[in-house]
């Protein structure tokens, strides 16, 4: 119950009034531009991986010349937009419950109750806007990194015709797709965040420093598995 408590709350902090600027700013930077090296190398590996097995496989059977099509349905339908959600959404979201932990611990969230600013629409908000705003931009970044690390792998190491790949992949991948993988960026976002915030705003003051701990790790293993689930029923809709 308290956690529908706290969404109805963040919901109508969120949309009632638009986020301060600066803050709004602050976070989106820290939420996007923060995530770009480790979403970089990470996708770039996956995608890499991808075409390997997904070789490695059709080679047996002397289909390798299919291996765009593998690519492209299982990367910009699946992989990557997952990927961004769960690597993104780990480093943000334990990012944003630990600085809320950390402040409702040494009370701040209560200093600015007194001053009569309100800590959801001043704390929450921001933070729920900047992410869904970044990670949509970061699953689309995801799917342009891993395509080109799949096509690396594909043409440049395991010799696949250059012409084949690139016209499966422009036969199979449509803007639907892509829609599909930035709207999913937008519900994993929001998840995330609000998960975050949630662990993060209702950290035990009791436990010091070891409630921030907590709220982290409580964070990112339920932001997790949420976003998994919610993968999974999502291209149960779409794609079944």
């Amino acid at each position: 119950m308290s956690f529908v408590w706290f969404v109805r709350h963040a919901l109508v902090a969120q949309f009632s009034r638009l986020p301060p600027a600066e803050q709004f700013l602050r976070h989106a930077v820290d939420a996007g531009v923060g995530s770009v090296a480790l979403l970089t190398l990470l996708i770039f590996f996956a995608g890499m991986s991808l075409a390997v097995q997904g070789y490695g496989a059709f080679v047996r059977m002397g289909g390798q010349e299919f291996l765009g099509l593998f690519c492209g349905i299982g990367g910009v339908r699946e992989l990557f937009p997952v990927m961004a959600a769960i690597v993104c959404g780990a480093r943000i979201g334990a990012n944003l419950a630990a600085s809320l932990a950390n402040m409702q611990i040494s009370e701040q969230i209560e200093a600015l109750s007194v001053m009569g600013i309100d800590p959801m629409r001043y704390l929450v908000a921001p933070r729920l806007w900047a992410v869904v705003f970044t990670m949509p931009l970061l699953c689309a970044y995801a799917d342009v990194v891993g395509l080109s690390a799949s096509y690396f792998a594909a043409v440049v190491q395991l010799g696949v015709d250059q012409g084949t790949f690139s016209a499966q992949l422009r036969e199979i991948i449509r803007w639907q797709d892509l829609a599909v993988g930035v709207g999913k960026g937008v519900a994993f976002g929001w998840l995330v965040a609000i998960i975050a915030c949630y662990h993060g705003y209702r950290a035990a003051k009791q436990e010091g420093a070891a409630g921030v701990g907590v709220a982290t790790n409580r964070a990112i293993v339920h932001s997790t598995v949420v976003c998994i689930v919610l993968n999974m029923i999502l291209s149960a809709i779409l794609y079944a």
